[in-house]
C-alpha cells in the first residue's frame, strides 16, 4: 500500500497557514535527516526546501489519514523529535527545542482531531439522509413525552 502522501509538482495554494517553520525531516527511503520548511494549513502538512517558497513541495501529507502525532525521541535517538503516523506510514521530524516540538505536536494533533471530527460529522449527516437537525428531533420527542405525562396526570384526576 502506498504512503498517503507524495511529492507534488503543482504548487499548493497556501493562503492561511496555521503554523510554519524549519524542522528536520527524515527522508522515507534513505532515512537521512534534512532541513525542511514545514507548513501546516488545515489538515495538510507541506514540506519545502526553501523558506516561504511554496512552488515545489517535497512532501504533501494529508493529516485526514493519519491517526496521531507523538514524541519519538526513543525511536529516533534525536532530542526534540516527533512522529506523525498512521497504520501504514510514519513521518519523523525534529524541532530545535522542546517548546517548539510541543507546539508542533499540539497544532498537528489538533488538525488531526478536527479533520477526523469533520469526517464523522459529514458521515452523520449522510446517515441522516442529509438532515443535520437532530436537535429538532430530540426537542420534538421531549415535547411528546411531556404531553404524554400531562395526559397521564389528567387521566388520574
Amino acid at each position: 500500500m502506498a504512503a498517503p502522501s507524495q511529492p507534488q509538482s503543482v504548487a499548493p495554494k497556501i493562503k492561511n497557514p496555521t503554523k510554519e517553520g524549519w524542522l528536520g525531516k527524515q527522508s522515507r527511503h534513505l532515512r537521512k535527516w534534512r532541513p525542511r520548511w514545514v507548513v501546516l494549513e488545515g489538515a495538510t502538512l507541506h514540506t519545502f526546501k526553501k523558506e516561504r517558497d511554496y512552488a515545489n513541495p517535497t512532501e504533501i501529507i494529508d493529516l485526514k489519514v493519519f491517526s496521531s502525532v507523538k514524541s519519538s525521541e526513543d525511536a529516533t535517538h534525536k532530542s526534540f523529535s516527533f512522529d506523525v503516523y498512521s497504520p501504514v506510514a510514519r513521518f519523523s521530524f525534529v524541532a530545535k527545542s522542546d517548546t517548539e516540538k510541543e507546539d508542533w505536536i499540539r497544532h498537528i494533533g489538533k488538525a488531526i482531531v478536527l479533520s477526523n471530527n469533520k469526517s464523522v460529522y459529514q458521515k452523520e449527516i449522510e446517515w441522516n439522509g442529509g438532515d443535520d437537525d437532530e436537535e429538532d428531533e430530540d426537542e420534538e420527542e421531549e415535547e411528546e413525552a411531556q404531553d404524554d405525562a400531562q395526559n397521564d396526570d389528567a387521566e388520574k384526576d
